[in-house]
C-alpha cells in the first residue's frame, strides 16, 4: 500500500470510529483542506452537517466555487450573542486594530464559532506552521461540552490513543 493510500485508509477508519450519532459538523471554507475533509467525509459514508461560514471578505470565486461545486454545502452567517449579524467589518473595531498574520482573531470570530455542541471537523496542515505541528495530535479535541471532557478525562487509554497516533 503506497503512503497515500496508508494515509487515506488511516483517516478513513478514523473517522468511522469516531462517528457521532448526530453526525459531524464539517466547518467548510471552500479551500483545499475542507474538500478534502468533505471528499473523505463522504468516502467514509459518514453522516455530516457541511457548513460555510460567511465572512463577508472572502473573494467573489471563492463563494461562487462553493456554490456551484459543492451545492449541498449550507451558507451560514455568524451571529453575535445578541444574534446580530457579524462581519469582518464590525469585529475589527472590537478588537481595536485589523487582524494580523500574528493576531488572527477573524477565524476564530468567524469562521471556528459555528458548530457549538458538536464534535466539528476542520482541516488544519502540519506544514503550515511549526506551532501547529508541535502542540496538535493526530486528532485534536476542543469542546466546551462538560459531559465529552468527563469522558476523556476519566479514560487514559483513551487520550493516548488519540496523542500516540491511533491506527
Amino acid at each position: 500500500m503506497s503512503e497515500m493510500s496508508e494515509k487515506v485508509f488511516k483517516s478513513l477508519e478514523r473517522l468511522k470510529a469516531f462517528e457521532p450519532e448526530e453526525g459531524y459538523y464539517l466547518a467548510f471554507s471552500g479551500g483545499k483542506d475542507s474538500v478534502v475533509c468533505k471528499a473523505l467525509l463522504d468516502m467514509a459514508k459518514c453522516k455530516y452537517d457541511a457548513v460555510y461560514r460567511v465572512t463577508s471578505v472572502d473573494p467573489p470565486e471563492l463563494v461562487r466555487f462553493i456554490k456551484d461545486e459543492h451545492p449541498d454545502v449550507v451558507r451560514e452567517v455568524p451571529r453575535d450573542a445578541d444574534g446580530k449579524p457579524m462581519t469582518m467589518w464590525n469585529i475589527i473595531p472590537r478588537h481595536l486594530m485589523p487582524p494580523t498574520r500574528i493576531v488572527r482573531y477573524c477565524c476564530s470570530d468567524l469562521k471556528e464559532s459555528g458548530g457549538d455542541g458538536r464534535m466539528t471537523v476542520t482541516g488544519v496542515r502540519w506544514a503550515e506552521s511549526s506551532n501547529r505541528k508541535q502542540n496538535q495530535g493526530i486528532v485534536t479535541f476542543v469542546t466546551k461540552n462538560k459531559e465529552l471532557l468527563k469522558e476523556i478525562g476519566d479514560n487514559p487509554d483513551f487520550l493516548r490513543t488519540i496523542k500516540g497516533g491511533w491506527c
